[in-house]
């Protein structure tokens, strides 16, 4: 029973000039406030743990502010710019920039209001001998012999405003009429992104039980903002402008991006949660959305067929992509403790990762949907201990396609309309999707599914 009722309200101040210098040079300048209020339950019909009394307490008592944590009232994001012609024909140019910007997020985080008992109660059955199955008419006896204590969540009292440091350099240059050729570098720093960890989880260890340091509790999921990213990045452009019937862009990004929480819940190929909530900085690694290769590139042509209203205004798009492979965590399964240290409801269990003892990488030769690494790699740690796997250590399938329409373009009145013909993924490649990575799965180390095949669409779209 923890229906949502958040409420927030945010205000931000900005000042901002662009100063021409010298008739080549112009500066860019400003500086923005932004103000956000925790969000907080309207009713204050919310608990939180509290960890300098150990217990759950009510919103907005004692320790405890009505959002979790206090305002932070600090964000402020300078801006700076230029853009610098370096010839008189102005065919070579050169910009830069560098800003700092506040994440004005969602509520999501602020949903761990409401996860906390009596509001919020995880009640977990199993088997147990001499004990009657649950049953849908009973599904939580009352006699189960077994005490499951409650899970908890709680904020880091001066959560801070996540920011991030953006940075570019980039040169420019006509060539011809309606092209140009774009070199850039763009960097970025994350700092105090949100993400969570067990504050409840003991040192591994093979004891039976492993007592947690709060015993009264399971896992304690403690809201922070202590994640941090790096991204780096050369970027090369070439584009024409529509001429001769013709326009084009051609992009190629060779980047790499770091961190040590990809986002505040599982994404694909990663929990985003601690193996060693007491060592989350260990968990420094690539980005799970990192693409070290990307190339794109986009046509827009008219034919060039006027005979009849049949044959005119006929137009061909295409738009064709290659990148290479996103990575991915090796895991134990959800339903292996490895570590003897719990487990994590907000990880959903895949924070144990298991030992490995060798180089799992194979060829591209050696490569496919059945064996995309070499799961004799990786070993079952023993029990109470870590493994020493890393996080995102693996990449996984890279991704190719080519889509095309055919448009005809079709004037009525004040509205043009477009018949489309539209096929995605042209040449029906297989675009394979991450595979297995849970150590004690069946499956571990094989590709079980793959994107979208080939799709033919029609369709009819009204421009006004």
């Amino acid at each position: 029973d923890n229906p949502q009722n958040l409420r927030t309200g945010s205000f931000s101040l900005f000042a901002h000039d662009d100063w021409r210098a010298t008739q080549r040079l112009t500066l860019s300048l400003g500086l923005r406030y932004d103000y956000m209020m925790p969000p907080h339950d309207a009713d204050d019909r919310a608990n939180l743990y509290d960890p300098s009394t150990g217990a759950v307490v009510p919103v907005g008592s004692g320790n405890v502010p009505r959002g979790g944590y206090e305002a932070d009232g600090n964000n402020f994001g300078p801006r700076a710019g230029f853009a610098w012609t370096l010839d008189e024909l102005g065919r070579w140019v050169v910009r830069g920039g560098y800003g700092v910007y506040y994440n004005q997020g969602a509520l999501a985080t602020s949903e761990g209001l409401y996860f906390n008992p009596p509001y919020f109660n995880l009640d977990v059955y199993f088997p147990v001998p001499g004990l009657p199955p649950p049953t849908l008419q009973n599904p939580f006896p009352p006699n189960f012999p077994v005490y499951i204590p409650q899970s908890a969540t709680a904020y880091q009292t001066d959560l801070q405003t996540p920011w991030l440091e953006h940075w570019n350099v980039n040169v420019q240059h006509q060539i011809g009429r309606g092209r140009a050729i774009e070199v850039a570098y763009v960097g970025s720093r994350g700092h105090d992104l949100i993400s969570a960890r067990d504050l409840n989880q003991p040192a591994p260890s093979p004891r039976v039980p492993n007592l947690r340091p709060n015993p009264l509790y399971a896992d304690i999921t403690l809201i922070e903002s202590r994640a941090r990213s790096k991204y780096n990045a050369l970027q090369v452009k070439f584009r024409q402008q529509m001429a001769d019937s013709l326009s084009a862009l051609v992009s190629y990004t060779l980047g790499k991006s770091t961190d040590d929480a990809s986002g505040f819940f599982t994404s694909a190929g990663d929990p985003n949660f601690p193996q060693d909530s007491r060592h989350p900085e260990a968990e420094e690694g690539r980005s799970s959305f990192d693409v070290r290769h990307r190339l794109a590139a986009s046509l827009s042509y008219m034919l060039p067929f006027t005979a009849n209203k049949w044959v005119r205004d006929w137009q061909l798009q295409a738009v064709a992509t290659i990148e290479s492979g996103r990575p991915f965590t090796v895991a134990m399964h959800p339903d292996i403790d490895a570590s003897n240290t719990g487990r994590s409801n907000l990880g959903f269990g895949n924070n144990d990762r298991p030992n490995v003892t060798g180089d799992p990488s194979l060829s591209e030769s050696d490569r496919s949907e059945t064996r995309w690494f070499d799961t004799a790699a990786f070993s079952m740690p023993s029990f109470g201990t870590f493994g020493n796997s890393g996080r995102n250590t693996l990449t996984g399938p890279g991704h190719r396609s080519l889509n095309l329409a055919v448009i005809k373009l079709i004037p009525l009145g004040g509205v043009r309309l477009q018949g489309r013909f539209e096929v995605f993924n042209l040449f029906d490649t297989t675009n394979f999707d991450l595979p297995d990575a849970f150590l004690g799965s069946p499956t571990f180390g094989q590709i079980l599914s793959a994107q979208a095949p080939r799709r033919i669409q029609l369709g009819v779209r009204a421009i006004f």
